[in-house]
């Protein structure tokens, strides 16, 4: 197979679209020679995967910048509302925003990074990266670290930490290992102005080590976050929220044994039984 052959197939084609759809790390559009840059594929490739995209509606045109369509916003939308812990957590963020005024995240771990999937107030700042579908180092950020920290050392990804976004972030495995060891210690993660300057986030993973899918997080400026008190806060809703996911579970599962209980026997059951009578 010629190298241009092995380009077209199916496997390498759903690779090059992903790599087009993953430059799209936050709202704002781009133009066609940045998102061949940002995939690190050729213009000419770029170009007729894009129209493609704009016909389907995965991507949408905008003079010379394209963005991600409304396709795409339908899909992740599905995907929010199937997430069990997403839908028990809502109502618990917005009483933890409405107590402390600070912006409440709930977010997963993905490879090396955090992913933002609810958000109950407004973004900190006008970054990007506060907004729900954004992604974040995992280990520059609290409910980063709340996550990496329930995980056995030899599950740790590799971690970049040659780029701290500033002076105050974590710059090394050693001082990474600290970090996640006060959090295995105390059960929350602080970070401040190690993010974003200027601001601070208290975070903790949302259930029991072994089974922590998402973390919970409050940020806010630093003058108005106090970690002291969010310390106790933020675990105490953590919990919570756990506590109802695991009772839903529990009463769907319930009712799943009572339906199994009273459906009606099949045919070969019943005759089965005639049987055994005779």
């Amino acid at each position: 197979m010629t190298p241009s052959q092995a380009e077209q197939t199916p496997a390498a084609m759903i690779d090059r679209v992903s790599s087009l759809l993953g430059v799209f790390d936050g709202s704002r559009r781009l133009t066609l020679a940045q998102i061949s840059r940002k995939a690190g594929l050729p213009r000419s490739s770029v170009h007729r995967i894009l129209q493609r995209l704009v016909e389907l509606g995965w991507v949408e045109r905008h003079g010379f910048e394209y963005g991600l369509g409304l396709r795409i916003f339908e899909i992740g939308s599905l995907v929010v509302r199937q997430d069990g812990i997403r839908r028990v957590a809502v109502p618990f963020m917005q009483d933890l925003h409405l107590r402390t005024g600070l912006t409440v995240h709930l977010s997963v771990l993905r490879q090396t990074d955090i992913l933002h999937i609810e958000r109950i107030g407004g973004r900190p700042d006008d970054r990007d990266c506060w907004q729900v579908g954004a992604r974040q180092p995992a280990q520059h950020t609290a409910a980063g670290r709340a996550l990496l920290a329930r995980l056995d050392p030899t599950e740790l990804p590799d971690l970049d930490l040659s780029a701290p976004p500033t002076a105050y972030s974590v710059r090394s495995p050693a001082q990474l290992e600290r970090e996640l060891q006060k959090i295995r210690d105390y059960g929350v993660a602080v970070d401040v102005h190690g993010m974003v300057l200027g601001f601070a986030s208290v975070a903790t993973a949302i259930g029991p080590p072994g089974r922590s899918s998402a973390a919970l997080s409050v940020t806010g400026p630093v003058s108005a976050l106090k970690p002291d008190r969010l310390a106790a806060e933020i675990p105490a809703t953590a919990a919570s929220i756990w506590d109802a996911a695991t009772a839903g579970r529990t009463r769907a599962r319930s009712r799943s044994s009572v339906a199994r209980a009273g459906a009606p026997r099949t045919g070969h059951q019943r005759t089965g039984d005639a049987r055994h009578r005779r």
